[in-house]
């Protein structure tokens, strides 16, 4: 049977299992269809037909942008803009141009008022011959909020068919964004809190875009999408710091002013964790990165709030030492 003839066939046999389903008081969805996979895939198309638009109704993808972010493919097209990997669960936004992804990922809502049940179908295609490689229904009841669990097998039956390489650390909640050498040393400090509304340093045309989730760093002509809520930022000469995280895992990002990422690193601070932090005096020379961090006051262990405190870091962005050859180790 012609190649043509077999996907249409699965196509019809699983739309109409799941016609039969919806019939059925207890819904069965039908299992997935898995044609071919493919490997080394470097990005992919997301998109969504059917669904109310975002925020202004009740039935949302199950399959969502951040699902696709977590599969971890070096780039992702959404709407009109890519999403490019940038470091372990971070992204740089620009708009797409002329872009494109060799692979669409596509949820269809079914949209059934009548039932308790939401159901999607999730198909993957090649773009170009819109052969189909992969089909998977999705539902979520209404009256649960099990979404995360759904997001998850959704991402794994993805990756199954568009098979790229691991995701770093394996876990997006918790990227592993390495901790370069650091120094910290406490300064004074001042008498008031710093503005966050701007970063030190940075062109008025720099700001936390604060209606994203989570909060980016917006450069006008593109953005920087971290794993957590962007706090503050500051700049100098060519180089952009952008702090996330929290007070005592703060999270460091550096890029140049054409979205180019650079160096990223955590630093670890003996300072509760709902303590807010600011960046400011950004210096960059050679590998060497200092700035100076000012901290809100957060909360002591015995709940009384913390004073202001302002540090120096000062963090090596050379590249950690190779481990000598083991064959030069058996030479004594």
């Amino acid at each position: 049977m012609p190649t043509f003839y077999k996907l249409l066939l699965s196509s019809l046999v699983a739309a109409g299992a799941l016609t039969m389903c919806m019939t059925r008081s207890e819904l069965q969805l039908p299992d997935p269809i898995v044609m071919r996979s493919v490997s080394g895939v470097e990005g992919v198309e997301l998109r969504h037909t059917g669904f109310d638009r975002p925020g202004a109704g009740p039935f949302q993808p199950l399959f969502g942008l951040d699902d696709a972010l977590r599969a971890s493919y070096p780039f992702v097209l959404h709407r009109d803009k890519v999403y490019r990997r940038a470091g372990p669960g971070s992204f740089v936004v620009q708009p797409r141009g002329d872009v494109r992804a060799h692979y669409v990922v596509e949820e269809h809502a079914d949209r059934s008022e009548d039932r308790p049940d939401r159901i999607t179908s999730l198909s993957i295609r090649e773009h170009d011959s819109h052969e189909l490689l992969g089909l998977r229904y999705l539902r979520a009841r209404q009256d649960e909020a099990g979404r995360g669990r759904v997001g998850d097998d959704a991402t794994a039956f993805v990756r199954k068919i568009l098979r790229t390489a691991a995701p770093a650390g394996g876990r997006l909640d918790e990227p592993p964004y390495g901790a370069a050498p650091v120094t910290h040393t406490p300064l004074r400090a001042g008498r008031i809190d710093p503005p966050v509304d701007g970063g030190d340093g940075c062109p008025p045309t720099y700001e936390i875009g604060m209606a994203a989730s989570p909060r980016q760093f917006d450069a006008g002509a593109w953005s920087f999408r971290p794993w957590s809520d962007v706090d503050s930022f500051a700049c100098t000469g060519n180089f952009i710091l952008v702090a996330s995280g929290d007070g005592a895992r703060m999270l460091l990002d550096l890029l140049d002013p054409t979205g180019k990422h650079l160096f990223q690193t955590e630093v670890a601070m003996p300072l509760d964790a709902r303590a807010e932090a600011t960046v400011q005096r950004l210096r960059v020379n050679g590998e060497r990165l200092q700035v100076d961090v000012h901290y809100r006051p957060g909360k002591l262990p015995d709940g009384k709030p913390s004073p202001r405190q302002r540090f120096r870091l000062v963090i090596s962005m050379a590249p950690p030492e190779a481990d000598p050859p083991a064959a030069a180790l058996a030479v004594k």
